[in-house]
This record gives C-alpha cells, sequence and structure tokens, in this order.
C-alpha cells in the first residue's frame, strides 16, 4: 500500500510540476480584436495593447495556453483588461511635475492627470509592442515583450520596459512609477507572497527589503492561476520602493495616494477587495542626449506541488548565475493545512546536496489550524562558487505529530555569467588626401559577441575616445542594444571625425548593463600620417573663359608662425592681376593681419607671412591671372622656408601639381 501511494504522488508531482528548464519556443502572434486591442503573445500569455484614443498605450495581460500541466488557468487575467485596458497606468515625475504616460482618460484611473503627447501609437516591430509619449523635451518609450519567466523557464512573462530619454539641451529630473491592477482570473483579492510575508493590507517595501520576486495564488494544493512579478535579478530593474494596496487608492493618486499601512485592499470609495501594486523609482537626473531604463517583469509563476493532507509546494529560479553581484539565490516554500484538523508541531527542512549551505535548515512552524497557509524562505549559497554543477536537485520536507509527511524536490540549473567581447574595426580605408584624412568622418565598427553562459540585459555600449577624435554631428557616443543573449552577437556602427591627428590612437569601448554589469574593451585605431603640405589648385572660369586662379592650400602647419616661399609663373602665359588673401587670414566675423605679398618681379611672387596660431588647414591666398595663351603653363613654389613658434625651421613638403610637363 505503502508502495502503492508513492508511486500515485510521483505522478501527481510529475503531472503538477510546472517548472521547467527548456526554453519556450518563440511562435508569437500579434491580431486585433473587436474593441481595437493590439493583442501580442504565444502559447502562453498574451499582451493587451489600448490602441483607442480614450487610455491609449495602456496594457493588460492574460493567459492564453497558461501553464502547460493546467488546464484551469486558460484564457485567465494577469492584468485587468476587459474590454479595453484602463486600469492600470504609468506615471511620469518630470522636475517636479506629474504626468501619466500614453492617450488621456476620463475614467477613474488617471482621470484630470497631466498628459503628453502620443507620438507612436502602440506598434509592433521586432517582437515588441513600442508605444511613444513626449513630455516637452522628455520622450517615453514603453516596451512590451515576452520573455522567461525566473521560476518556470517559459516565455510565459510580460517585459515591462521604460525608456526615458533627454532630447533637450538641459538637465532634466525625472522618476517613474508603474502601477498594476493584478488578478487572478476571477479573483481580484488574492494577497500577495513575498518571501515569508502574506499581504493582505497596505503596506510599502524599499528596495532592501525586497525579495527576488512575489507570488499570488488561491491555493497551494490546486491553485488556478499562479501570478509572479520580479523586483530583484539580471533582468530587471530594482525599484526603490513598492506599495501594495487597493486599486482604487492607487487609481485616484497619480504620483502620491492615500496610503494607510494595515488597511484591507477594500477599493476605496466602494466595498470590493480590489488589490494592486506600484514600484517607483525615485528622480535622477538625465544629461541632455542621454536616457534612462527601467524594467521589470510579471506574467506566470512556477511552483512545483505535491497535494496531502499537508499540501507541499515550492519555488526557486529555473536558472541561476552566482558571482559577486549575486551570491544566493531563494527557494521559498508554501505550506498548505488541507485537512478539517490541526496540524500539530509542523516543521519543516530543506535537504541540500554538497558544496551548498542556508541558514536555519530546519524551522519549526508549530500548530496550523484547517486551511492555514504558511510559508518560508530560504537563501541558499555555494560554498565554492568555483565547483558549481551544471545542476542540481534539492529536496524539501514537512513533518507534524499527528498528520502524514511530505516532500517535494526541485531542480535548479547553473549557468555561467555574460561574458562580453568587442572586435572593432574600420569599416572604410582611411586616406591622406592633399593632407586630409579622407573619408572624415569615418566610420568604424565593433562587434560584441557574449561567449558566456547566461543573456545580459539593459546592455549599452559608449564609445570613448581620445582628444583629437570625436563622434560626428548628430552621432551619439552611448548607444542602447537591450538584450544581447548567450552565443549572441551585435553590430554598432559609429561615425568619427579626426580633428588633427594622425597615427595609432587609443580609444575604449564600455559596456554596460544591469545589476552593474561593466566590461572597458581597450583597442587602437591607425590613421595615416599626416604631413605639413603646400599645394597649388587650379580654378578655371566659368563665366570668363580667359579668368584662371590658383588657390595656395597648406595643410597640417599648426606649429607655423613664419612661412616664406616664392611662387613662380610663365608670364608669357599668363598676365597677373590681384592675390586675395585666403580662409587662413579670415577670423570670426574679422580679418586678421595678412602681409601684402611682393609682385615686384615678372613670373614671381614673394610671400613672408605670419601665421595665426593653432591654425593648422585652410587656404594661405589665391592668385588671379588672366591666360594669354591656351595654356597657363607651369606654376610652382620654391624656397621654402618654415620657421615654428620655437624659432626653428621644420619641413613641409611642396606639392608643386600645377608644373607642366614636358
Amino acid at each position: 500500500m505503502y508502495k502503492y501511494k508513492k508511486i500515485i504522488l510521483m505522478v501527481l508531482l510529475l503531472i503538477l510540476t510546472f517548472s521547467f528548464n527548456t526554453a519556450a519556443q518563440n511562435n508569437f502572434f500579434q491580431n486585433e480584436d473587436e474593441h481595437n486591442n493590439l493583442r501580442f503573445g504565444n502559447e502562453y500569455i498574451v499582451i493587451v495593447v489600448n490602441q483607442n484614443q480614450n487610455s491609449q498605450g495602456r496594457f493588460a495581460v492574460e493567459t492564453t495556453g497558461g501553464a502547460p500541466a493546467r488546464e484551469n488557468d486558460d484564457n485567465k487575467s494577469l492584468i485587468y483588461g476587459r474590454p479595453n485596458p484602463w486600469t492600470s497606468y504609468t506615471s511620469l515625475w518630470i522636475n517636479g511635475e506629474k504626468y501619466v504616460f500614453g492617450g488621456s482618460t476620463e475614467r477613474r484611473a488617471g482621470d484630470g492627470a497631466k498628459y503628453g503627447e502620443v507620438i507612436q501609437e502602440p506598434t509592433v516591430k521586432d517582437n515588441q509592442i513600442i508605444t511613444r509619449t513626449r513630455f516637452g523635451n522628455i520622450v517615453v518609450e514603453q516596451i512590451l515583450s515576452i520573455v522567461k519567466s525566473s521560476t518556470t523557464g517559459l516565455a510565459d512573462s510580460a517585459q515591462i520596459q521604460y525608456r526615458i530619454i533627454n532630447q533637450g539641451d538641459q538637465e532634466e529630473k525625472v522618476g517613474l512609477r508603474v502601477m498594476l491592477d493584478t488578478m487572478l482570473g476571477e479573483n481580484d483579492g488574492a494577497p500577495f507572497r513575498l518571501g515569508e510575508d502574506t499581504i493582505s493590507t497596505d503596506k510599502l517595501y524599499y528596495s532592501k527589503q525586497l525579495d527576488d520576486f512575489w507570488q499570488a495564488f488561491d491555493s497551494v494544493s490546486n491553485p488556478q492561476v499562479t501570478s509572479q512579478g520580479s523586483f530583484i535579478g539580471p533582468d530587471v530593474s530594482t525599484p526603490d520602493r513598492v506599495y501594495f494596496s487597493d486599486w482604487g487608492s492607487l487609481a485616484d493618486g497619480v504620483w502620491d495616494f492615500d496610503f494607510n499601512p494595515g488597511q484591507e485592499f477594500i477599493r476605496k470609495g466602494e466595498y470590493e477587495i480590489d488589490s494592486a501594486m506600484a514600484m517607483y523609482w525615485v528622480p535622477e537626473i538625465i544629461k541632455p542626449g542621454e536616457s534612462k531604463t527601467y524594467i521589470t517583469k510579471y506574467g506566470l509563476g512556477g511552483i512545483t506541488i505535491v497535494p496531502g493532507i499537508l499540501s507541499l509546494g515550492v519555488t526557486s529560479p529555473a536558472e541561476v548565475t552566482l558571482d559577486a553581484n549575486n551570491q544566493s539565490f531563494p527557494v521559498v516554500a508554501y505550506l498548505e493545512n488541507t485537512s478539517e484538523i490541526n496540524a500539530r508541531n509542523v516543521s519543516i527542512r530543506i535537504e541540500l546536496p554538497d558544496n551548498f549551505s542556508a541558514e536555519q535548515i530546519s524551522r519549526n512552524i508549530g500548530d496550523m489550524a484547517p486551511e492555514d497557509i504558511s510559508q518560508i524562505t530560504w537563501n541558499v549559497r555555494a560554498n565554492n562558487r568555483n565547483k558549481l554543477p551544471e545542476e542540481m536537485t534539492y529536496r524539501v520536507k514537512v513533518e507534524a505529530d499527528n498528520t502524514d509527511s511530505n516532500e517535494v524536490e526541485r531542480k535548479v540549473e547553473f549557468l555561467g555569467p555574460p561574458e562580453l567581447n568587442a572586435n572593432i574595426t574600420l569599416l572604410e580605408e582611411v586616406e591622406s588626401v592633399e593632407g586630409k584624412l579622407e573619408p572624415n568622418p569615418f566610420r568604424i565598427q565593433a562587434k560584441i559577441n557574449n561567449s558566456g553562459e547566461s543573456s545580459l540585459y539593459g546592455v549599452e555600449a559608449e564609445l570613448i575616445l581620445p582628444p583629437g577624435l570625436v563622434t560626428a554631428s548628430s552621432e551619439k557616443s552611448k548607444k542602447r542594444l537591450g538584450i544581447l543573449r548567450k552565443e549572441e552577437s551585435i553590430n554598432i556602427n559609429w561615425a568619427i571625425e579626426a580633428l588633427r591627428v594622425d597615427g595609432t590612437l587609443p580609444f575604449a569601448l564600455k559596456v554596460s548593463g544591469l545589476n552593474n554589469y561593466q566590461k572597458t574593451i581597450v583597442e587602437e585605431i591607425n590613421l595615416p600620417q599626416l604631413k605639413p603640405l603646400i599645394l597649388l589648385k587650379e580654378t578655371m572660369g566659368q563665366q570668363d573663359k580667359d579668368y584662371y586662379a590658383v588657390d595656395i592650400i597648406a595643410a597640417n602647419i599648426a606649429e607655423a608662425e613664419n612661412i616664406s616661399f616664392e611662387l613662380n609663373y610663365n608670364s608669357d602665359k599668363l598676365l597677373l592681376t590681384h592675390i586675395s588673401r585666403g580662409d587662413f587670414f579670415v577670423g570670426d566675423n574679422n580679418l586678421l593681419p595678412f602681409n601684402r605679398p611682393d609682385r615686384s618681379k615678372i613670373g614671381k611672387v614673394i610671400f613672408n607671412q605670419e601665421f595665426p596660431f593653432n591654425k593648422a588647414n585652410g587656404v594661405i591666398a589665391t592668385v588671379h591671372f588672366i591666360l594669354k595663351e591656351d595654356s597657363p603653363g607651369s606654376i610652382n613654389i620654391s624656397n621654402l622656408k618654415a620657421v615654428n613658434g620655437s624659432g626653428n625651421t621644420f619641413q613641409i613638403e611642396i606639392r608643386n601639381n600645377l608644373e607642366e610637363e614636358n
């Protein structure tokens, strides 16, 4: 009989376990329903976004097929939104003013608030629903997508992402609030379960008080729907504050609201239980041209359940990366007395394999009345992170004096951290042409590869350039990449301009991600040497065909204080008319001193010129002629002498490219 019961329990365990370590297939669909909602989903959940003018951009989350092992959680609400999403909304704190994201509404949630301008209606792009709203110089992007749950390992969670961009030329101070009107199918008031807390009244948590995730369900032994939100993890931004409260109070307050610790979740002004939550990220300075990204996650939760008199459910992340920033992972056990008697002297313990430990592995719960639910949390650590197995199985056991014991097992897979590398190359050959780099600006490409075992979220790449190299006009040094999954690579291009520099130049690529991930990759770029140069360039007359002019062009002569030379021409073929100063001697709306060249000798113009400080490139002068014959003949420079600020001579290459070929 005992063996028979054990077999039944094993079968039930297999049926009721909905924590899977295999990734879900990305069989996404999108459509519009009869209420003008944009729907994007897969076999587990669907994100529903309101496209109407009233409450445009607000969203809901529902199950489609739900958890694979459950037949009674199909087509259930996780965030209320029927027939159109409107009860959940996002608020912005911008320089002391409070606004609501998306389209305005005349309904209770956000009625009378300040709104911005929707500049991009809900649009599906790259498996994301993107909506954009402008608030003056601030543009906010709402990016909704479907990602893996930390506890199920399946793509059954909605990633809720906001990117706040400062498009102005001054600093802006911006904060964010995301309010969710949570549901469990038809249950609008199920308690939130966070760590060892069961939350059914108004309660505030600060960031250091938060656990990795919270869950909600109506029963341990037979939950209809299990929802889960994430606060801490590699793919989310930990909020500064989290409020659990009634929906009415949160709906009425765009930022601040009527918060009463210990008060039940009775909808303000009404008599029904209606729970909701709000996550706050405190206002931060965003510099001109920069952005700030916030990410949270909400969807289905995974609990491995063994029913019994003492029904036992256990949850933990399906995949874990242990490193310096994340040294433990949570195990949460839910215990329900399903009998009609008091369970006496209930105790629970966790059994861990070698190399793993937790504080208080055994706990004494005491007596449990019928229908009582208790929850226990352990933070499990590896004693030696260098000896982690690919996976491990832990066991949780519960016992009581007057009931059968129960136990459940659950696996955890260990992944190494993300490891980013970059290969940076020039996309075009840069050459020295007439003393200048061409092309300039030029393009470089960074191929960033994640060779690690886990994904990196919130990835940004910033190009750090040395003096003399700058990003081209309208180019941004910092670029947002989003998610870089394991074994994935991405190419990013920058346009760079060189300012009077050449040779081998160092620069750095700084890659950052959520949870303080940073890596700096130092590379070098080789640019052709730019030597001091003076050359001649002819200009033919367009209207007067007898007109002929020669520009005397200098490049890379910033060190020059004085340059003297002779311009020689064939007086039988050219008649010198006048000489005009070049742009070397034109400042900001004023003319700089220009020594008039000596033209007393036929066939020769003598220049002896002082040069402006720290000016490197430009036209020294334009010499104007009238053609006496069809060909201008030879024109060249000779007897050149250049002196720098220290009184020392230095070499300048002469390029006499107007000499007549014999």
